[in-house]
């Protein structure tokens, strides 16, 4: 007898949409009325002989034009909603089944993604418009049974698991569902998903991408006013998208451009901020006086809601989407765990194997995040190596608990180079501490930023010649040398070695760096738009070979082979082997520009960039940096760019006397709202010794303003280690204006107060 897979192809014709073929074995099994009686078989069905059936069930399980299906149109013909109900319960009565309705008709549409994403939508829509509870209540139902099944009897065909999986993630509510006793049944989707075979989780991958995308605008607002009757995610879940409800996100409308891949991704993100925000609410409350304004949690606590198996699904999709750049890298930053995280709690958990981590996911996490996740780590290891000091002195002698630099201010690069060949790499991991020779001040923060400030504009300047700031983009990059002088290496390597430092010891630097760089320092390949960063007129002068003839090319007389300056002497380089013999032609053209742009980054400076990443591996080689993306990387080395006072006005903390509603604090913001950016670059570095902003902006800036006296002539002071602002009671806003301009024109030294 022949049987019928219950994987049968979604691309098998379906001229007959709406018709009930005869039951199979496999749709009795599931099939069953609202009253929850199975199909019986009729007497004489049952006195047919043994060849009479054996004929009949070999035709009923035949593939046929007339396999179970469901679309929109048929299911809003319906008008009764046991009517309606009953054709729910025969479509879900299996994955494979469930597979084969809603097929993609156009085969130019299919080969991108089998199943009509846009008459799914239409199909929820219409279900959750209808208002009725039961009806709502019966879709649940068959859909916690249909993702159960998935588990326990799986398609005997990855297509149709796939295809099962798409139509269920399109429901609006599929985040909410949970089982009777209370477990939610998302996950268990999520584990469908992460057992398909790699080659069917990137055709989802792919489908996500596609599905929906040619779905009008007026289509999709039709929709979006259909699911308004829906019930809104609990008010408890994070927003993903300010203005954008979950439903709207689903439809693809908004206050944005929402991509079919944002909408999947959105649809994995509410589970993982309702769960999170759950356990917040659930988590002790912060002592009484405490900073913690938010219950924080680790990842360890919400083990039980299986979040662990959604965050997997989610970096499926941040993989696909690194190498298919389909939406901002942002996208996938969560809120509500960046909010709610527990990050003294997950990062010594997330050097455990197989612990549960936020720090796993770091796609999850924001810049600030990981800033604060590299602060931590970096504070627990000084805290190692002090105590390790303590123990070594025991039993060898007297050691030095920190890491201790004594420079002139004359002599900053010599001096540091050094006495850090001197350091063991264990040295290193200790607390920085910089004292300026002759000078009072005592480094409690203060004077290493200081000190990183004005190592690195000498290290980068013209006078040391191992880097060059491009005119037009202001990057600094390598200088190309055949064979740079040892003495050249060793200062790539100490400036590696500054960057890592800086980087341990939570300090931002003034340093102009391209993003290759950043590129190039966590092992990710640079391209063609790297090099329009750095040098934009070459890239522009490249790019224009692509516009050219070939008999323009050909006239241009150019080889594989470029000059360049190397100290003064005009050299040559071979872009590939036999270079000086290859003419440039049409044919390869490509070839050339990617040579040349691999000369620039790789070749030209290879053993420079060896030494400046040996020095800066030497600090952050075993640091969570390695997680960062490089433009993450950028910010936590060289701060954002915004000069928003605004944000530091509201987020200022007044000591001494003063207040937010003081007079000579009102003169004082009015005052600094005039000055120009260089100005309040000036005033951050007098106050704090950095004129640069830290991730997240200047409200991250814990920034004081302290009472230092009533009126005089003083000039204002600060506490650079702590960032607190002195500020004498001055009388009028003149004066207070001619006091604090003096004070920050004349601002760098340290003495004692």
């Amino acid at each position: 007898m022949t049987t019928r897979s219950r994987s049968q192809s979604i691309a098998q014709p379906a001229t007959h949409l709406g018709r009930i073929p005869s039951a199979s074995a496999n749709t009795h099994k599931a099939a069953r009325t609202l009253t929850g009686r199975m199909p019986t078989k009729s007497s004489k069905e049952d006195t047919r002989t043994d060849s009479e059936t054996s004929e009949a069930e070999d035709v009923e399980e035949e593939p046929c034009q007339g396999d179970v299906v469901l679309t929109s149109k048929l299911i809003s013909e319906l008008t009764s909603d046991s009517d309606i109900a009953a054709k729910l319960e025969l479509v879900f009565s299996d994955p494979c089944t469930l597979a084969r309705s809603f097929p993609q008709l156009d085969p130019v549409l299919a080969a991108k993604c089998p199943v009509d994403v846009t008459d799914v939508c239409k199909m929820y829509t219409f279900l959750f418009s209808r208002g009725s509870d039961e009806l709502l209540e019966e879709l649940r139902s068959l859909t916690i049974s249909t993702i159960s099944m998935m588990d326990s009897d799986p398609c005997d065909e990855h297509d149709n698991q796939m295809n099962a999986i798409l139509i269920l993630l399109l429901n609006p509510k599929i985040t909410e569902y949970a089982h009777e006793y209370g477990a939610s049944a998302f996950p268990e989707l999520c584990s469908a998903i992460l057992a398909l075979t790699p080659a069917q989780r990137g055709a989802m991958m792919q489908c996500f991408a596609f599905a929906g995308s040619t779905v009008s605008c007026e289509r999709r607002a039709s929709l979006a006013a259909g699911l308004a009757a829906v019930p809104p995610v609990s008010a408890s879940t994070l927003p993903l998208s300010r203005g954008v409800s979950a439903e709207a996100a689903l439809a693809g409308t908004g206050s944005e451009d929402v991509t079919p891949f944002l909408r999947y991704i959105r649809i994995f993100q509410s589970y993982v901020a309702r769960e999170t925000n759950k356990v917040a609410r659930r988590a002790p409350a912060a002592p009484a006086g405490s900073e913690a304004a938010l219950q924080k949690v680790g990842l360890s606590l919400l083990s039980t809601c299986s979040l662990p198996v959604v965050a997997q699904c989610l970096a499926l999709m941040n993989s696909y989407n690194n190498t298919h750049k389909l939406v901002p890298y942002s996208a996938f930053y969560n809120d509500a765990v960046n909010e709610h995280i527990d990050i003294k709690e997950d990062v010594p958990r997330f050097r455990i194997p197989e612990s549960l981590s936020f720090c796993s996911y770091p796609f999850l996490l924001s810049p600030t995040t990981k800033s604060e996740i590299i602060r931590v780590e970096s504070v627990i290891l000084m805290r190692t190596e002090l105590q390790d000091s303590f123990f070594r002195a025991m039993f060898s002698g007297v050691t030095c608990p920190y890491l201790v630099l004594e420079v002139r201010r004359d002599s900053l690069v010599r001096d540091t180079l050094y006495q850090l060949d001197l350091k063991l790499s264990q040295d290193l991991r200790k607390q920085l501490k910089v004292r300026f020779v002759g000078e009072e001040g005592v480094d409690e923060g203060g004077v290493q930023k200081e000190f990183f400030q004005l190592i690195v504009r000498d290290v980068f300047s013209s006078k040391y010649g191992i880097f060059k700031a491009n005119d037009e983009s202001q990057y600094h990059w390598f200088l190309p040398q055949a064979n740079p002088t040892s003495d050249a290496l060793e200062e790539m390597r100490l400036t590696g070695q500054l960057i890592g430092l800086a980087v341990y010891n939570a300090v931002i630097l003034d340093i102009h760096l391209p993003p290759a760089l950043y590129k190039k320092l966590l092992g990710i390949q640079v391209d063609r738009d790297d090099l329009r960063e750095v040098d934009p007129a070459l890239y522009h002068g490249l790019t224009q070979l692509l516009l050219l003839s070939a008999e323009e090319l050909e006239s241009l007389e150019r080889t594989f082979e470029v000059e360049y300056d190397d100290m003064g002497l005009l050299r040559s380089h071979e872009l590939i082997p036999n270079g000086a013999q290859t003419m440039l032609t049409a044919d390869n053209r490509e070839m050339f520009i990617d040579s040349y742009v691999d000369f620039v980054f790789n070749s030209s400076c290879a053993r420079q960039f060896a030494e400046f990443k040996a020095g800066f591996d030497r600090i952050c080689s075993m640091s969570y940096v390695r997680f960062m993306r490089p433009q993450e990387l950028e910010l936590l080395v060289c701060g954002c760019s915004d000069l928003d006072f605004g944000a530091l006005e509201g987020s200022t903390i007044y000591d001494g006397g003063y207040s937010r509603d003081a007079q000579v604090i009102k003169h004082f913001w009015k005052v600094v709202g005039e000055f120009s950016d260089e100005l309040k670059r000036k005033l951050l570095f007098f106050a704090t010794s950095s004129d640069r902003v830290p991730i997240g902006g200047l409200s991250k800036l814990h920034f004081v303003i302290a009472k230092n006296g009533g009126d005089s002539d003083r000039l204002p002071t600060s506490h650079t280690c702590f960032n607190v602002l002195l500020l004498p009671e001055y009388s009028t806003v003149d004066k207070l204006r001619e006091r604090l301009l003096t004070a920050i024109h004349n601002s760098e030294g340290f003495g004692m107060i």
